[in-house]
């Protein structure tokens, strides 16, 4: 069971009360183990449906519900948190945390802590995100935003030199790696950030927004213009209008300015992986 369930659960044993607000995570777990009734947008739990739970808490999690508080785990560590049940992602503790996932461009090496570390194409390294900053070796960072082109940026089609002679490549970030962690390493770094990203409205956000940004990897302009001609992909253009627009109005960036009018005669949005090869 995950943590949010268990807390849920407990809260349900401990409380005198039969009904509790619906949630897909409720809704999951009655039609799962069969304990609980749906009653409009609630559950009913009975006092017999408690004790089952409770018996459920005890076998699958080494919880006892008459003791154990919901909050029980709060800021622990993982380690700490098996003190209080057999399940060590209890803990509220991000095992994850300042993670971030670095490589460098094909052929080029790493530099880091005064080696030269070279991977395999598709490869990456994950790590803490503050050591790297303390033994970052670089002059340049390029920032990629969807992982299959950090995954597979040795076959993007175009000269991605503008980023500098071997810049540290470091994925945007997703729910494995958080972006406010590539934030916190882009600040703690101080060096010229460029940016690969989706063309569209959204991307050109996430760019500029960037700590130390200086400017767009885009291939030649002639290449841009005919693959966003081709695009058909308008309504993810429309769906980003609304919070984008007015960040990029606003915008004095030259290439930023200069791909948001494109997009905006256009109205499409382009992602990326276009400029991925197909070998």
């Amino acid at each position: 069971m995950e943590k949010a369930l268990i807390k849920a659960l407990l809260r349900i044993c401990q409380s005198d009360e039969s009904r509790f607000n619906h949630s897909e995570m409720l809704a999951d777990f009655v039609r799962e183990y069969n304990i609980g009734q749906p009653q409009g947008r609630a559950f009913n739990f009975t006092a017999q449906d408690k004790t089952e739970i409770a018996s459920l808490l005890d076998k699958t999690a080494g919880i006892d519900a008459k003791t154990t508080s919901p909050t029980q785990w709060d800021g622990l560590s993982r380690v700490e948190s098996l003190a209080f049940g057999s399940n060590e992602k209890l803990s509220s503790a991000a095992v994850r945390d300042h993670r971030v996932a670095i490589k460098s461009l094909s052929n080029r090496p790493l530099l880091l802590n005064g080696q030269h570390i070279f991977l395999p194409d598709g490869c990456n390294l994950d790590i803490d995100g503050r050591w790297v900053s303390q033994h970052c070796a670089h002059q340049t960072v390029l920032v990629v935003e969807n992982w299959e082109v950090f995954e597979r940026v040795h076959q993007v089609n175009f000269d991605l030199a503008a980023a500098g002679e071997n810049p540290l490549v470091v994925f945007r970030g997703s729910p494995v790696y958080q972006q406010n962690h590539l934030v916190a390493l882009l600040q703690a770094l101080k060096l010229p950030v460029f940016a690969f990203v989706d063309f569209d409205p959204a991307g050109l956000v996430l760019a500029q927004s960037l700590p130390y940004f200086q400017d767009l990897l885009i291939p030649p302009r002639e290449i841009l213009l005919a693959a966003l001609k081709q695009c058909t992909n308008h309504a993810r253009y429309q769906t980003q209008l609304k919070q984008a627009a007015s960040i990029l109005d606003q915008s004095t960036h030259p290439t930023i300015t200069e791909i948001w009018r494109t997009l905006q005669t256009l109205g499409t949005a382009l992602p990326q992986e276009y400029f991925l090869r197909r070998d």
